[in-house]
């Protein structure tokens, strides 16, 4: 046991010794972590660029995602060759056609089939023709308007789409819009003062809902237009479960408890130290030998932490200097 002591102080102090190198190469040269940036990525924006007047540009696509005309405004000294991809003013595709920008009218024609073209009309009627890139002829989801009295001098007209199904609501004297219902804004808020919204909007077959103040008391229920044969919408159909409430678990029956034993046990008594929660070493160093040879390890380990301290110390003044 002594001897096991005495190797792993020895073992301890050469340990110490052989890390001082490294300690002062780790305070004279820190490492740096290089650096590196990511290239941004352009290329779903990248397009044939055409210019069409009123200093606006637009950037032709038809890859993957459909036929798409991103109209970005260049100013009017803008020519081929020059850069493109700047402030986005509205985007064409066969979910949104038509927009305006401007003075022009723009409208995406034949968005539906494999060569689409957008056509850009001047305030003074004068039409101009820009052919998208060929590409892969897909179906139009688009279907709408169907008109639907709700009552309280209210209507609505229901539309779907890839986008899902989408209700706007309109004042039936003038036509003035209401508010308006989609995926992600399927209800109308309790503040609005009538119940509309969309049942199940993210399902296959969506209904639209609604209940007026100046109507009767009874909901009333209008199906959506069917989503056209081909149609692809951009989400997946999550038509919506009723919730089912858990199963109450069994009740688990409560073991008998056992009788504690009275006859037959033996106890022991603590005396002494122990009796006291004293824990007793296995063994008490008590030779001088041992006790010297503690002293002398703590004396080595000293002596090396010294040394390391002053090679550190040699080094900042060489760097200094």
């Amino acid at each position: 046991m002594r001897t096991a002591l005495r190797t792993s102080i020895v073992t301890v102090a050469l340990a110490g010794a052989m890390l001082v190198p490294t300690a002062g190469a780790a305070f004279a040269a820190p490492a740096t972590a290089p650096q590196s940036a990511a290239a941004s990525d352009n290329s779903r924006y990248e397009g044939k660029p055409v210019y069409i007047g009123e200093g606006l540009v637009a950037v032709l696509r038809n890859k993957e995602e459909g036929p798409e005309a991103w109209i970005r405004e260049v100013g009017p000294d803008w020519k081929p060759g020059d850069t493109y991809l700047v402030h986005v003013v509205t985007k064409l595709d066969r979910t949104q056609p038509h927009d305006k920008a401007k003075s022009l009218d723009l409208e995406l024609t034949k968005a539906a089939s494999a060569n689409p073209v957008l056509v850009v009309t001047a305030a003074d009627g004068n039409a101009k023709s820009y052919p998208l890139p060929a590409g892969e002829a897909g179906t139009d989801c688009r279907v709408g308007p169907v008109g639907q009295d709700i009552g309280a001098g209210m209507t609505a007209e229901l539309y779907v789409s890839e986008l899902g199904p989408k209700v706007v609501l309109l004042e039936a004297g003038d036509g003035k819009p209401f508010d308006q219902l989609d995926r992600t804004h399927p209800s109308l808020p309790e503040s609005a003062g009538i119940i509309a919204r969309i049942v199940n909007p993210s399902g296959a077959k969506p209904v639209f809902e609604w209940k007026t103040q100046g109507g009767n008391d009874t909901v009333g229920r209008v199906a959506f237009p069917a989503f056209p044969k081909g149609c692809k919408p951009s989400y997946k159909f999550t038509d919506d479960k009723p919730v089912t409430k858990p199963a109450t678990p069994a009740p688990t029956s409560t073991p008998a408890p056992v009788k504690p034993q009275t006859a037959g046990q033996t106890s022991v008594v603590p005396k002494g130290p122990v009796a006291a929660g004293a824990e007793l070493p296995v063994e008490t160093v008590s030779d001088t030998g041992d006790t010297a040879t503690m002293v002398a390890g703590g004396a080595l380990i000293a002596a090396f932490g010294a040394l390391a301290a002053s090679v550190v110390l040699r080094r900042r003044r060489a760097a200094q200097g």
